[in-house]
């Protein structure tokens, strides 16, 4: 089975989108929990699944700050791709649980090696990466 192209979208057309997905009642709730993203994580699951693996789009949508931006690229971003110093500097950047989460798992399972997600002072897991805290 061949594997078609990545589609050829910008991060306007994605955060506009991103945008549509957005359920206030969503955010509100995992704002209490300390998250501060609104989208579905399934429907966000399946924006990623469609724009496939674009690291150049990950970094602009990291750059935007927003909270589901930034776990939209987490999703479609390929860590191998990236600088340590680039990594490092996400991983510092990341505040809220779930950008942290899966950002330095992500880091942990597909980076160059696995101590290059130590760069940021993260504890490496022996194991797996420990629950956050409160759960």
């Amino acid at each position: 089975m061949a594997r078609t192209a990545a589609p050829e979208v910008t991060l306007d057309e994605v955060v506009a989108e991103l945008a549509t997905l957005v359920d206030p009642r969503m955010r509100e709730v995992n704002r209490r929990h300390g998250d501060d993203h609104g989208v579905n994580l399934t429907a966000l699951r399946a924006l990623a699944k469609r724009l496939r693996t674009q690291p150049e789009l990950a970094r602009e949508l990291w750059a935007t700050g927003d909270a589901d931006a930034r776990l939209l690229a987490v999703l479609v971003c390929r860590p191998k791709q990236f600088e340590v110093d680039e990594l490092d500097a996400m991983l510092r950047a990341a505040r809220l649980p779930k950008c942290t989460a899966g950002w330095s798992t992500r880091c942990w399972r597909r980076a160059r090696t696995p101590r290059s997600c130590g760069c940021a002072g993260w504890p490496i897991p022996t194991r797996s990466w420990p629950a956050p805290a409160g759960r």
